[in-house]
Formats: structure tokens, C-alpha cells, sequence
């Protein structure tokens, strides 16, 4: 093969690969629209009052997550600290 063939050959996949990467933009974008679309998480028969306990028990679920995120951090700070001192003591004597 001649020089110019492999030029040639390079501008083939080079073309190949344009088309297969504008195909999986495609690709994407069709399956994002398909994700989102009509997706605001509200039901159309919910009530007003259903919203709000729907706000409400969504309000709950946040606190417990947070109290529990904030104890653990309590628990892993507090075993780090007992260790620190326990090798600060270890060393010491």
C-alpha cells in the first residue's frame, strides 16, 4: 500500500468514526428526552391535602437522615479521637 493509501484509509475511519460518534450523541440525547419527559413527580389526581402530608413525611425523612448522618459522624469522631490518645499514651510511656 502506497502512502496515499493510508491517508486515505485514515480519512475513512476518520469519517467512520465521526458518524458513529454523532450517533451515540443521538443516541443519548433520545434517551434523556425519554427520562425526563413528562417527569415532574406529581401525580395528577393528588390533592392539596395530600401534598401536604406528602411534605410532611418528606420533612421527617430528611430529619432522620440528618440525625443519623450526624451521630454517625459523632461515633466515627469519637473512635478517632480514642485512638489518637490511646497511641499518644502507648508512646508516651
Amino acid at each position: 500500500m502506497s502512502f496515499a493509501g493510508f491517508v486515505f484509509d485514515m480519512i475513512r475511519r476518520d469519517k467512520e468514526n465521526r458518524d458513529l460518534r454523532n450517533l451515540r450523541k443521538e443516541r443519548l440525547d433520545s434517551r434523556l428526552d425519554k427520562m425526563y419527559k413528562g417527569h415532574n413527580n406529581i401525580p395528577r389526581n393528588t390533592t392539596a391535602e395530600d401534598m401536604k402530608k406528602i411534605q410532611q413525611q418528606t420533612a421527617r425523612k430528611e430529619k432522620a437522615e440528618l440525625n443519623y448522618s450526624t451521630k454517625m459522624t459523632l461515633i466515627i469522631l469519637g473512635i478517632c479521637i480514642l485512638t489518637a490518645s490511646l497511641l499518644v499514651l502507648m508512646f508516651i510511656k
